[in-house]
Order: C-alpha cells, then sequence, then structure tokens
C-alpha cells in the first residue's frame, strides 16, 4: 500500500527540477562541467533532464563518465558511459531520465 499521495510524488518532482545545478563528464580523468539545458517532467512522469556535452575539449574523445550535481553542490547521481565524440562533431546531448516514486 502506497503512503504518499499523488501531490507528495509530483512535490518531489518539483524539488528535484528546482534543485538540479548542472552536470559533469569525464574524459581522459578530467572531469569538465556542463549547464543543464533544462528539467522537465515527460508525458509517462518520468523525470528528464538535459545537458550538452560540447566541444570544449578538442579532438575525439570517449567520455566514461556523467555525473548530476545539486545547487549545493553535492553529487545526486553518477553513471558510467562509453560515449565517442567525433571532432567534427558539435557535441553530444545528453538525458538521464528516471521515475520518482514510493519504493
Amino acid at each position: 500500500m502506497a503512503l504518499l499521495t499523488t501531490a507528495a510524488i509530483e512535490g518531489y518532482k518539483e524539488y528535484t527540477k528546482r534543485t538540479i545545478a548542472y552536470a559533469k563528464y569525464k574524459v581522459n580523468g578530467t572531469y569538465y562541467k556542463a549547464n543543464i539545458s533544462s528539467v522537465t517532467v515527460l508525458a509517462d512522469g518520468r523525470l528528464a533532464v538535459d545537458f550538452l556535452i560540447d566541444h570544449t575539449v578538442p579532438g575525439d574523445i570517449n567520455v566514461t563518465e556523467v555525473q548530476l550535481f545539486d545547487t549545493n553542490q553535492n553529487l545526486w547521481l553518477s553513471k558510467p558511459e562509453s560515449l565517442t565524440r567525433r571532432d567534427v562533431q558539435e557535441g553530444i546531448l545528453y538525458r538521464f531520465t528516471f521515475t520518482i516514486q514510493e519504493g
């Protein structure tokens, strides 16, 4: 039996939207900061966080980790990754999607 109401779950989503501040991605052992493009609630209720892995790092790169941080600069989540960006590409649009639910 669920204890949290729909309003409570929606409140957690809104809190999360306001609290996620920036992303980082790892290339060759170095972390690079990325601005969040958007934080939205999708039609199916999942939260989507978008950011761009841009051309800050020259040449071909392999992204091995992506992270999200809150407004207090605390790490909220980290995910191993294996993304290749060729030098001729402008960037990689990255999207985290996750569900906030009572567990």
